[in-house]
């Protein structure tokens, strides 16, 4: 009964829709784990930390001008760090992430995809991803998600390939007109890396 009216189901997806969507390539995620329906609770799936994550380093700069500062200086401001399968990664109370997710995640226009942090990592003072947490109907890309820490005076060690986060699904009444890959303030699908902020779409230095 559940698979024959998955197709009709509007708003937050149910754990049997997903996996339906998953199973049918509706909401395509790449790698899928060969257990990845054990990682599915009642409405959100796990993704995990991928291998690249950029750190803001001791660059010197102490202003960002949220109008003027270009995304080439954004770069240089932060370290890019690549872990290898399984590598810790040590998060200090000084640090703000910029990281991607394993998995791949292709949207279709009509479904919304939101991120959500894992309350494991929050009751260890990790916040993921606090802001900007949705994404839009087209989206195909490694998500990327920001992480910090508030815990004063630990350091928290986390590791490539585990846990990082949730999504949940909303599938809309219809499609959009124009979807994410085709918009022109898409300026962060596609990508493998980590992109920082590209606030002002200017290469104008300050």
């Amino acid at each position: 009964m559940a698979k024959k009216i998955a197709a009709d189901i509007l708003g937050t997806l149910p754990d049997w829709v997903l996996k339906e969507h998953i199973k049918k390539g509706i909401i395509k995620i790449d790698p899928l784990p060969g257990d990845w329906e054990n990682s599915v609770d009642e409405v959100t799936l796990d993704f995990h930390l991928g291998n690249k994550l950029r750190v803001f380093s001791g660059d010197g700069w102490d202003i960002i001008d949220t109008k003027h500062t270009a995304k080439e200086d954004l770069e240089k401001m932060m370290k890019l760090v690549e872990l290898k399968k399984g590598q810790p990664f040590i998060l200090t109370d000084h640090d703000f992430v910029i990281a991607t997710t394993k998995e791949r995640l292709t949207l279709p226009d009509n479904i919304v995809g939101h991120l959500h942090g894992k309350s494991s990592l929050a009751r260890l003072g990790v916040v993921v991803h606090s802001t900007a947490a949705r994404f839009d109907p087209g989206w195909d890309g490694h998500p990327v998600l920001e992480f910090g820490t508030f815990l004063k005076g630990k350091k928290i060690v986390i590791y490539e390939g585990s846990p990082i986060c949730a999504f949940s699904f909303e599938k809309l009444t219809a499609s959009v007109q124009r979807s994410y890959k085709s918009s022109p303030n898409n300026r962060y699908g596609g990508s493998d890396l980590p992109e920082v902020s590209n606030i002002t779409g200017k290469k104008i230095k300050i």
